[in-house]
């Protein structure tokens, strides 16, 4: 049976080792997954119990120094070779990227020439701070001492950016050297 794309984010969290559900939910936090998974804390303890009862997850409870009970999830074998080929399917197909700029792209026709070379030059602008933003999370993974699996989740963003920066700078030139309306 295939698992989901947020199923496979947990299983690939509990490949880490045994961890309870809120250490699950630090991590995510701790890692920035909420932008690249669908994994809320409703989500990790919902999926959890799915995945324990499909048997790619074990679960032993344990007693805190608090005298609290509380549940640690392990991945099983079973866990992990639905996890490995979900990596491999994953990985074999790449993704339709959709853009939410595609929408008004599509449409900026409706605005005059000038007001749309405007709003490109800020949308550009907006992609430069968000490009500095994950050089800033690069630099603070680097400073932790991160493998390079998780590094590039965070460096994957810059390129697709700065990507999205080349197109955008012909587009505009396109545009200012259109004579037509």
């Amino acid at each position: 049976m295939s698992i989901s794309n947020a199923e496979a984010a947990l299983l690939g969290l509990l490949t880490e080792g045994p961890k309870h559900p809120y250490q699950i939910e630090k991590d995510v936090q701790f890692r920035d997954m909420r932008f690249w998974t669908e994994l809320s804390m409703s989500a990790i303890y919902k999926l959890l119990r799915k995945l324990e009862e499909e048997e790619y997850v074990t679960c032993e409870t344990e007693i805190t120094e608090e005298n609290r009970a509380r549940k640690i999830y392990s991945i099983t074998e079973q866990g992990e070779t639905a996890f490995r080929e979900k990596l491999a399917e994953i990985l074999l197909e790449p993704e339709h990227i959709r853009w939410q700029a595609d929408i008004a792209l599509y449409n900026l026709d409706v605005f005059d020439r000038d007001l749309r070379l405007a709003m490109l030059r800020d949308y550009r602008r907006s992609l430069v701070k968000k490009i500095s933003e994950y050089r800033d999370l690069e630099a603070f993974m680097l400073g932790t001492g991160c493998s390079v699996y998780p590094l590039t989740v965070a460096r994957r963003p810059i390129y697709l950016l700065e990507g999205e920066i080349r197109w955008l700078d012909d587009f505009i030139k396109e545009i200012e050297t259109t004579t037509k309306d």
